[in-house]
């Protein structure tokens, strides 16, 4: 085994330090699997026989066009994301990255959904795959305004 020297060891670690510092600002979700979107209060929505109803009002975040918010429940079949691509439009998908299951974003500028973490899948607002390491698509779940009351989103879960 050779030896190294002081100065040389010294520059590798910093080589190495910078490269896990880079990595590390491409978002913590390359480590956590956890993205930026905010989670949905709980008190806006309910889940009944494989129907989501979420409470606009009660919901800032898609109060404007190119929010978005994710919701975490054991109710639900799997974690969502729903996001606001245009006035009155709504979109829900399933917010794990088939990947490594990693959360997506929704990139409003884009109007995609992108993995939070490195490789960055994209996909279409409906799910579909575009690039990246994922193969394959988000599942999509059909969401419409409640006729009788548009400040209610009306999910299909099934």
């Amino acid at each position: 085994m050779s030896k190294i020297s002081r100065r040389k060891f010294i520059g590798n670690a910093a080589v190495a330090g910078t490269g896990a510092c880079v990595c590390g600002l491409s978002g913590c979700a390359t480590f956590t699997k956890v993205g930026d979107t905010p989670p949905i209060p709980s008190d806006a929505y309910t889940i009944e026989s494989n129907k989501l109803t979420i409470s606009l009002e009660k919901v800032a975040a898609l109060a404007k066009v190119g929010g978005s918010v994710k919701i975490a429940d054991a109710k639900l079949p799997q974690s969502l994301i729903v996001a606001r691509p245009g006035n009155g439009d709504y979109t829900v998908v399933s917010i794990k990255c088939p990947h490594r299951g990693a959360e997506v974003e929704y990139q409003h500028d884009a109007k995609e959904f992108r993995c939070a973490s490195l490789g960055h899948s994209t996909f279409k607002t409906d799910g579909t795959f575009i690039k990246g390491f994922a193969g394959k698509s988000l599942t999509k779940f059909s969401a419409d305004l409640d006729s009788s009351n548009k400040n209610r989103l009306l999910v299909k879960l099934s």
